[in-house]
């Protein structure tokens, strides 16, 4: 019985040191299963803490960029209201001018109104004396005064603008009657329209060639001008050296002419 006795006890004595060498053995891996977590886990913080660090200088370097953007946007908008002010200010100038300018032009419309019957009458003079002067080339001259009348009648042409040009036409017709020369036209020899050479002598006297060598002069009866021949020969001889003078570009001196003054002069 003591034996049995003594052989339970040992039993009992073998477990309990089982236990405990077994016990010891799993609070070994324990700890060395923690400690192995811990390690990684410093870790993880570790490269945790670095990208937080990143991320951190990566928002600062944002919010610099973004500052840097703020200021500019401010710069901008102070010169774009700098623009504005100026552009307000050439506005109110603009206006201004425009309502002078306005107010010039209604006196302007209101001298051009007064004006235009002057000119009128002035370019009726200046054709009725073309019309009424020296048959040379009367109706291109007359063409280009009557264009002159038509627009300004249909208020193409400013009155103002119509004075220099009818000075314009003065002019040449002042030129014509300091200038000789020959040229060519149509004229009503008997009753049948020739083309002949004309000799002008300023705008006091016409003579006319025929292409059969026959002259003439132009002479204004009762009112109206007609082209006759010459019937006497010295006064023929006389018109062919004027002729053969301008030719020469002999365009001064004396020259014995046959009379060409209108009738009662």
């Amino acid at each position: 019985m003591k034996e049995l006795r003594k052989s339970k006890k040992w039993s009992r004595v073998s477990q309990g040191a089982l236990f405990a060498v077994g016990l010891v053995v799993i609070l070994s891996i324990g700890a060395s299963a923690s400690g192995e977590d811990s390690a990684a886990m410093a870790s993880q913080i570790s490269r945790l803490r670095i990208e937080v660090e990143e991320l951190a200088a990566d928002v600062e370097a944002k919010k610099d960029e973004a500052r840097g953007r703020l200021r500019s946007y401010a710069t901008q908008q102070t010169e774009l209201e700098m623009d504005l002010q100026r552009e307000e200010l050439r506005l109110r100038q603009l206006l201004a001018e425009r309502e002078k300018r306005t107010e010039l032009v209604g006196q302007g419309d209101q001298r051009e109104t007064q004006l235009r019957p002057v000119v009128l009458a002035g370019i009726e003079a200046v054709r009725h004396a073309m019309a009424d002067g020296l048959p040379f080339q009367v109706e291109e001259r007359l063409a280009e005064v009557d264009k002159l009348r038509e627009q300004i009648e249909q208020g193409m042409l400013r009155p103002s603008d119509g004075v220099s040009r009818l000075w314009d036409r003065v002019e040449d017709e002042l030129r014509l009657s300091r200038e000789n020369g020959i040229y060519r036209q149509i004229v009503t020899v008997n009753g049948r329209e020739t083309l002949v050479d004309v000799a002008r002598v300023g705008m006091v006297a016409l003579y006319f060639r025929t292409k059969d060598d026959f002259y003439g002069k132009a002479l204004q009866r009762g009112g109206k001008w007609t082209y006759e021949l010459l019937p006497d020969p010295k006064d023929k001889e006389r018109v062919a050296l004027l002729f053969d003078s301008f030719k020469k570009q002999i365009r001064t001196g004396f020259f014995l002419l046959p009379s060409a003054l209108p009738e009662g002069r």
